[in-house]
């Protein structure tokens, strides 16, 4: 079996591993940060533990578990399930 069918995006905890790179803060059902992905002076990133998935409401980028990884440690796709699993 390959990486990619050995990791579901639900498995993996978009909040927990989006807090070792972003303060996040509460922001009713949604939780709020400053986008690492490009100079942000507000809280343009937003996180849904509940659909689990992000978006910056500044630069555009957005995705689950997996695509985070990819941009803020850019590594292929492959490499960022990689690193999701080894930390789980």
């Amino acid at each position: 079996m390959s990486a990619s069918h050995s990791l579901s995006p639900v498995q993996a905890d978009l909040v927990r591993i989006v807090s070792k790179y972003v303060l996040l803060e509460e922001s009713r059902r949604n939780l709020k940060g400053r986008c690492p992905f490009h100079k942000d002076q507000a809280t343009s990133l937003m996180v849904s533990p509940e659909k689990n998935i992000f978006q910056c409401f500044g630069c555009g980028k957005g995705g689950g578990p997996i695509e985070f990884v990819m941009a803020i440690e850019h590594k292929t796709r492959e490499e960022a399930i990689q690193m999701i699993t080894a930390s789980n």
